[in-house]
């Protein structure tokens, strides 16, 4: 029920952000807003309801009002105040996320290595991403985990291509094991 009712709101923000012609720097906008209200010390206020509804409202105007936040995404999280649903904010960020990349084809893309990339293996890396997602647009994020070994694990939207050593050797171990 929350997934839903956050791409409601991501798609109600997504109408605004392109009547503005506004779809990055809002989604922007709205990561940066929900982390704030991600702070721990901050969601014990605006979460709580043992504070005052009026209170909780007072520190979300404050909030907003600090980060600068555009009439768009500010009154949609003053909404999501006044309905006691500021709890979806970072569901609806993400929701938006998805949207926007979705209605101008781009494609998210992690890519795990056993050490950090360079810059030409992270550019082939991307080459070779945007080929298995049939997209013109990525967006790399990588992360390096030393327990691969060796290789590179690469998730496009969900999918995922393991070239890692360590995932090799625990093929071939099976493989062995079955032979035995």
């Amino acid at each position: 029920m929350t997934g839903s009712l956050a791409r409601r709101y991501a798609r109600a923000l997504l109408e605004l952000a392109r009547d503005a012609n506004a779809l990055d720097a809002t989604g922007q906008e709205l990561a940066a807003t929900a982390a704030a209200f991600n702070e721990p010390r901050l969601r014990a206020v605006v979460l709580n309801p043992a504070v005052d509804g009026a209170a909780r409202r007072r520190v979300v105007a404050g909030v907003i009002g600090a980060l600068g936040a555009s009439p768009s995404v500010a009154n949609l999280v003053k909404l999501l105040a006044d309905r006691d649903r500021l709890s979806i904010l970072s569901q609806v960020a993400q929701a938006y996320e998805e949207l926007v990349d979705a209605e101008i084809g781009r494609t998210r893309v992690r890519i795990t290595s056993a050490t950090p990339l360079g810059a030409a293996e992270k550019a082939e890396l991307t080459d070779l991403a945007k080929r298995l997602a049939g997209a013109e647009q990525v967006v790399v994020t990588t992360a390096v985990d030393a327990e691969l070994l060796g290789g590179v694990v690469l998730d496009v939207h969900g999918t995922v291509w393991d070239g890692s050593l360590r995932t090799q050797l625990a093929r071939i171990s099976k493989d062995m094991a079955g032979n035995a």
